[in-house]
């Protein structure tokens, strides 16, 4: 079984800036936000890493580059776009290990624990942490056994507070992701069909993707 990693890295981090550079390689705890991502990848470990990017974003292609990751060049105009264009030409047996490259969640293992959970029946297995900004996620009802029941995709009023932010999914599940302008749309139609679970994690999901979360991830990793 093939694994592959998929980071999406194409967005324009509208509500960070002015930014001298890339979201992706803003500092935290010493080093850019990416190699985190990177370093859960491969852990996994995931048989190789692509990340999508757009051709105008030249200082996360080089330290790209420098990682030894793929580099997927694009100007997708959505999450989904994204994710799905780092997935093409791929094996539909393989697995895909998404990754958002502008977040901070522990253990540095976890996909190892959504790969041992991904058994027959089931298609996706979603990381879910619990998140200070829910509405900006997708916030995730998780029934018995792990069961994920329902997929709210960035609820103006969140039901909860666990969201997911990171999955292991089966590529043959992923061929409809283009239909869809975020992930979660789709995750919430594999629930609807009994064909998701969830892995809870103690800790918190930050997305970097504002200034006062990359506050509290400097804080929280320094």
């Amino acid at each position: 079984m093939k694994v592959v990693g998929v980071l999406p890295a194409a967005g324009r981090a509208e509500r960070l800036q002015p930014l001298a550079g890339s979201k992706e390689l803003l500092d935290v705890g010493g080093r850019p936000v990416l190699e985190y991502a990177v370093e859960r990848l491969q852990a996994a470990p995931a048989d190789e890493i692509r990340i999508v990017t757009r051709p105008d974003k030249t200082d996360v292609r080089e330290r790209a580059d420098a990682l030894g990751l793929t580099v997927v060049s694009a100007e997708p105009s959505t999450l989904a776009e994204s994710i799905a264009t780092g997935v093409d030409v791929i094996d539909p047996d393989a697995v895909v290990l998404i990754d958002l490259p502008d977040s901070l969640w522990e253990p540095v293992d976890g996909f190892t624990r959504l790969l041992g959970a991904l058994s027959p029946g089931v298609d996706a297995v979603l990381a879910v942490f619990r998140s200070g900004e829910p509405e900006r996620g997708d916030v995730v009802d998780v029934g018995p056994g792990g069961v994920v029941r329902r997929v709210a995709v960035k609820p103006t009023e969140p039901a909860g507070n666990q969201v997911w932010g990171a999955v292991a999914v089966r590529a043959a599940a992923l061929a409809g992701l283009r239909d869809h302008r975020e992930p979660g749309q789709l995750f919430d139609a594999l629930a609807r069909d009994g064909r998701a679970l969830a892995v809870r994690f103690g800790g918190e999901f930050i997305d970097v993707g504002t200034k006062e979360a990359l506050a509290r991830a400097r804080k929280e990793f320094s």
